[in-house]
C-alpha cells in the first residue's frame, strides 16, 4: 500500500512526534511512505530524525516554494517539488494522512 503524509505543522508540536511514530509503523509493515512537506511544516527538514526516516527507505518531499519563503535550506537527501508534484502523489496513494 501506498502511504502519503502530508505535514503542514512544525516540528514543535505534538503533530511532529506522530509523523514519526505512522511512518515508522507503515514502514514495519512494508507499506510504500511518502511525506510532503509544506507551509511551516518545512521547518521539519532540519530535525535528524527525518534523515533517519530516509534511511529507513521512506520518501521525503518538500514543497520548494515554502522553503524559499521561510529560509528553510533542506539537505541533499529531501526532494524538492510542488504542490502539483503533491497532487500527483495524492492521486497515487492508497492513503493519505494530512497533519496540520
Amino acid at each position: 500500500m501506498k502511504l502519503l503524509i502530508i505535514m503542514e505543522r512544525e516540528p514543535f508540536t505534538h503533530e511532529f512526534n506522530t509523523l514519526i511514530k505512522l511512518a515508522e509503523a507503515g514502514v514495519n509493515r512494508n507499506h510504500n511512505v511518502q511525506i510532503f512537506f509544506l507551509g511551516n511544516g518545512v521547518y521539519c527538514l532540519l530535525k535528524k530524525e527525518l534523515k533517519d526516516l530516509k534511511d529507513k527507505g521512506i520518501e521525503i518531499h518538500y514543497c520548494n516554494h515554502n522553503a524559499n519563503q521561510r529560509g528553510v535550506k533542506p539537505e541533499s537527501w529531501a526532494e524538492s517539488n510542488s504542490t502539483y508534484g503533491l497532487a500527483k502523489l495524492i492521486k497515487e496513494a492508497d492513503k493519505i494522512i494530512n497533519l496540520k
